[in-house]
């Protein structure tokens, strides 16, 4: 049985309405598996979540650290690099960053 959107981490996280959206960078010639697991199950799964929250993907083609970009209501942004970190450590550090603010 494949998880669903409704079950799995991120799936109940209601993100605070200060959090405006959520861009995360990541390229084509990179190696980020953390990331893409990242991008592919959990990002989705908190999109399901907050409907309304923007969440961008870019996906250039030249080589670039990947990134998690977390803007606020109060112009504030939260940025941080997700090179070698696996998918449940840049859940949780989201999560973390997306309630500090």
């Amino acid at each position: 049985m494949s998880p669903t959107l409704e079950t799995g981490l991120g799936s109940a996280v209601k993100l605070s309405p200060a959090v405006e959206s959520v861009t995360l960078t990541l390229s084509q010639r990179t190696r980020a598996s953390g990331a893409r697991h990242f991008w592919r199950e959990h990002l989705r799964r908190i999109q399901f979540a907050n409907p309304t929250l923007p969440i961008e993907v870019n996906y250039p083609r030249e080589p670039c650290a990947p990134k998690l970009e977390i803007k606020f209501s109060s112009a504030a942004v939260q940025s941080f690099s997700l090179a070698g970190m696996r998918s449940e450590e840049i859940y949780k550090q989201f999560i973390t960053k997306a309630a500090a603010n």
